[in-house]
């Protein structure tokens, strides 16, 4: 138990500082090749620029902008906030 607690806090101290602090949306679009979508804007802890992740109709998993990464809203806003700038 003594080992559980603080590496359980240091984990999340952690992903304050690294994490989302706040989603907005961002509206719809649509991509070059027909495909429409909805689209985050992610302001993350610690940094200036917002990322956006987005979501195709067609799909349920969250992506970052440049699709390198899809899961969940808030684990794709993660990655968002983990990558060095806004890709797309």
């Amino acid at each position: 138990m003594k080992k559980i607690l603080p590496l359980a806090l240091l984990l999340a101290a952690s992903t304050s500082i690294a994490g989302p602090k706040s989603l907005k949306d961002n509206g719809t679009g649509i991509t070059e090749d027909g495909r429409n979508f909805e689209q985050v804007q992610v302001t993350c802890s610690g940094k200036k620029d917002p990322r956006n992740i987005i979501k195709f109709e067609d799909n349920w998993k969250w992506c970052t902008a440049d699709e390198s990464y899809c899961s969940s809203k808030m684990k794709a806003a993660k990655r968002a906030c983990k990558q060095k700038k806004n890709k797309a």
